[in-house]
């Protein structure tokens, strides 16, 4: 207690070290536990739920493709839950997307439809009401629902008395039955349903149309993961042998649901953890420095101590206990950056870019994680100066005169911290140019159409309304011609399929080959489209024509490549006239392998060819893709109820948000339409995770630059100072002022130059794994590398040259005349 009286007491004497140090080390720690804070959350404690690490994430796989993970088919999972016994519970899980009505706002939400075994894996209790029982699970049962929190409270305000009340989803009432915690957020869902009130539709039914739905599950008492897939694999392979045309080579895959969720993340998530703690380690690099500048300033006081008795350890004591106090405050001030940066953080973070279960804050684990990271890292770079301090006061500091001088060693020291904080700037600054220069070519891509002035407004009509497929398409005719009236559009046209905005895949086979198995086919990306889809998206026509009024339910089917199908699928000849099939021959479809209206494909001639265009990010080449007649397409309800708007506008396209939204509730005023946006923005989307890395790592390298700056300068300025008087004599020598300058200058900057060298090296050998997160450059771009060695070689010569040119200017009679 002695100790850290009088280290309070000598720190107080030092306001300006003292609240340097504090800042220095608050920057360093903020920045690590505010990224902690995410990374606990996201990847050491992602789940709320019972037993969480070891529940398991179940899909299909074909068994030809290693490592592939598809969803699992309901008619499976209902033949998987009859016969495992390994487990616990064996739950169902699929998302969908559900319209409420009958409410002020209609709204789309994403409805969790799951099977009752979930809830009991899951182990979480509602917080008003129950969750539903295998009883409510059937096609005959009573619809029931259960709502997220906060959809309790945004969209019925917190109602207790809900609870028994019916809610209309998708048409249908649904009777609420409970309400979840706020950080229950399985699956992402706004309301949770049982799945199998849909088990009798086409596609609950279908073995081959997997609808993102897998199955969740957790080993039995006494049983292992290994046992677990056993059996699956088994109940895998008597489902081949059962059903083969739907089941051959289909088998079945697991991971911990842990690792499926947060796997996405776990690469940045560790990048920007890399990140901070190459920030914090300057940060540790500029307090050791600033420590050791201030044990040689107190040396002769150190000395005075050794000489009335005081042993090396006591005087290594005194000057750890100082640190403490520097790692308390450091500490606080670094919690308190951490709050306020992590707010910004995560106002930052793109959506879906964490698990929505993740709770993100500063909580217990995170403040222990603060106070060891703050106690550790002052200790261990406050020892050294210690050391240092106390070998040359015991071994004669008081012949060194009142001013305390370094030895060798310590120079030695403070050069090599320098050359560290140096090279580990070099590192991020590098990493950060990468992906900057990779965001600006990502941009400069083109997308393949007219993306300027163009709205994008995704539309669900409710079945109970337009069940048949005839009703939807008149709706959406009907919205195409009434919008086009409004005076600030120029041109609209209704699409199932919108770059940037998902997709649908389908096989596609070519009239005269010959198929023997569906894996023989290969797929593209197709669109259901109106006559002046092409016009409005502006998508150029190369070859032939685009659709129009001919192009009809009785007329001679027909179909629209792009340029990347046309190369794939017939790449001989004039494509325009031959004739393809979207889907698979007749002989390789069997009864009940797919729903009614995709069960017979027809063969269509190609009568145009346009402009590739990018589909699933600016990334991504643009895939193949088909069009075809939303007049002449499959009778499939569902994917003609599922339909998006595109609307050109003369001017700024969201000016006519407000007239398009009005429009469209004047023909039917229950259609949810809440989200409308601009191709811009939906580009932009896809975008946020390459975005928030750059800006944030970009935002390590900057701190990183300014501590290096501030290092170096210290250091130089230190440097100075203790060669006052050897200054002084080369200039009553006849040195000139330019040749001291350049002296100092020089001498530090062979320290800079050293670490940039060793900077350069551990890039190199870094960027490599960034290979797979930059686009249109490598990993080793001269230009990023030749810029931000210029950037810090030129701060490094100004943050040199301001104490060299103080040194300069030393008048000789006063430096000689210093102690």
């Amino acid at each position: 207690m002695q100790n850290l009286r009088l280290a309070f007491r000598q720190l107080l004497k030092v306001p300006a070290f003292t609240l340097t140090v504090t800042l220095v080390l608050a920057l360093g720690i903020g920045a690590t536990t505010a990224i902690f804070s995410v990374v606990y959350a996201v990847l050491l404690h992602p789940f709320p739920y019972k037993d969480g690490n070891k529940i398991l994430f179940v899909g299909s796989n074909r068994l030809d493709q290693p490592g592939s993970m598809m969803p699992v088919a309901y008619p499976d999972y209902q033949e998987w839950r009859k016969n495992i016994r390994s487990v616990e519970q064996l739950g169902f899980a699929s998302g969908r997307s559900a319209a409420l009505t009958g409410v002020n706002e209609p709204a789309v939400l994403r409805n969790g439809a799951i099977s009752a075994p979930v809830w009991p894996l899951l182990g979480i209790q509602p917080i008003l009401g129950r969750v539903f029982t295998d009883a409510e699970d059937n096609p005959a049962a009573v619809p029931v629902v259960v709502l997220s929190h906060a959809t309790w409270r945004k969209r019925f305000g917190g109602d207790p008395g809900l609870l028994g009340r019916a809610i209309t989803l998708d048409g249908k009432p649904y009777t609420v039955i409970g309400v979840m915690p706020a950080n229950f957020k399985f699956w992402a869902a706004d309301v949770w349903t049982p799945v199998g009130l849909q088990a009798d539709t086409d596609i609950m039914r279908s073995r081959l149309m997997r609808m993102d739905s897998w199955v969740v599950t957790r080993a039995a008492p006494g049983r292992t993961r290994d046992d677990v897939a056993a059996e699956l694999e088994v109940a895998a392979r008597q489902l081949a042998l059962q059903f083969p045309d739907s089941n051959k080579d289909v088998g079945v895959t697991m991971r911990y649901l842990n690792e499926s969720v947060t796997g996405p993340f776990r690469d940045p998530l560790l990048m920007m953890l890399a990140a901070v703690a190459a920030v914090l380690l300057i940060a540790c690099a500029n307090v050791a420095n600033l420590l050791l500048a201030r044990t040689s300033a107190r040396l002769r006081e150190f000395a005075v101590r050794a000489a009335l008795g005081a042993s090396r350890w006591q005087l290594i004591r005194q000057t750890l206990a100082e640190a403490l106090p520097l790692a308390a405050l450091g500490g606080f001030a670094g919690v308190l950056l951490a709050i306020w940066g992590l707010d910004s953080l995560l106002a930052l973070l793109p959506q879906d870019a964490v698990p929505a279960e993740a709770q993100i804050g500063v909580n217990g684990p995170v403040l222990l994680f603060t106070a060891t990271l703050s106690l550790g890292t002052m200790l261990l770079f406050a020892l050294f100066p210690a050391l240092e301090s106390s070998r040359a006061a015991v071994g004669g500091g008081l012949q060194e005169g009142a001013r305390g001088t370094a030895s060798r060693s310590t120079g030695r020291v403070r050069a090599g911290l320098i050359i560290a904080e140096v090279s580990l700037s070099i590192v991020l600054l590098v990493g950060a140019g990468l992906l900057i220069r990779s965001l600006a070519r990502i941009h400069a891509v083109d997308v393949g159409f007219n993306r300027e002035n163009l709205l994008v407004v995704p539309l669900q009509l409710p079945e109970s309304r337009y069940a048949a497929s005839e009703q939807s398409t008149s709706f959406f005719e009907n919205a195409v011609e009434r919008l086009r009236q409004l005076p600030a559009v120029a041109d609209v046209a209704a699409s199932s399929n919108v770059p940037f905005a998902g997709g649908n895949g389908m096989p596609l086979a070519v009239e005269g080959r010959t198929y023997t198995d569906l894996n023989q086919l290969e797929g593209v990306q197709f669109a259901l489209v109106g006559p002046e889809y092409f016009r409005t998206q502006g998508l150029r026509l190369l070859r032939g024509r685009v659709f129009d009024a001919t192009d009809r339910a009785g007329s001679a089917p027909v179909i629209i490549l792009n340029e990347a199908a046309v190369k794939k699928f017939l790449p001989a000849g004039d494509p325009l006239g031959r004739r393809v099939m979207l889907g698979a021959p007749e002989h390789l479809i069997k009864p009940g392998m797919l729903p009614a209206g995709f069960d017979k494909f027809q063969w269509a001639t190609v009568i145009g060819v346009v402009q590739s265009a990018r589909q699933f990010g600016l990334q991504n080449d643009a895939p193949r893709a088909a069009y075809i007649p939303a007049r002449q397409g499959w009778d499939y309800p569902q994917m003609r109820r599922n339909m998006t708007l595109l609307i050109r506008t003369h001017a700024e396209p969201l000016n006519a948000v407000p007239a398009v939204r009005g429009m469209i509730k004047s023909l039917d005023a229950n259609l949810p339409v809440e989200r409308i946006v601009t191709m811009d923005m939906l580009i932009g989307d896809t975008l946020q995770s390459t975005r928030f890395n750059t800006t944030l790592l970009g935002l390590f390298a900057a701190v990183a630059l300014m501590l290096s700056g501030v290092g170096i300068y210290g250091v130089v300025s230190w440097s100075v100072t203790q060669r006052t008087k050897e200054i002084g004599v080369r200039l009553a020598l006849g040195a000139g002022r330019s040749q001291i300058l350049g002296l100092v200058i020089g001498q530090s900057m062979r320290v800079v130059l050293l670490g940039v060298l060793l900077g350069v090296a551990g890039a190199l050998a870094l960027t490599r794994t960034m290979e797979n997160k930059i686009f249109g450059i490598s990993a080793f771009d001269p230009l990023t590398f030749a810029a931000v060695v210029g950037l810090l070689t030129s701060a490094a010569l100004l943050a040199a040259w301001l104490p060299a040119r103080r040194a300069a200017q030393v008048d000789p009679m006063t430096a000689l005349r210093a102690e």
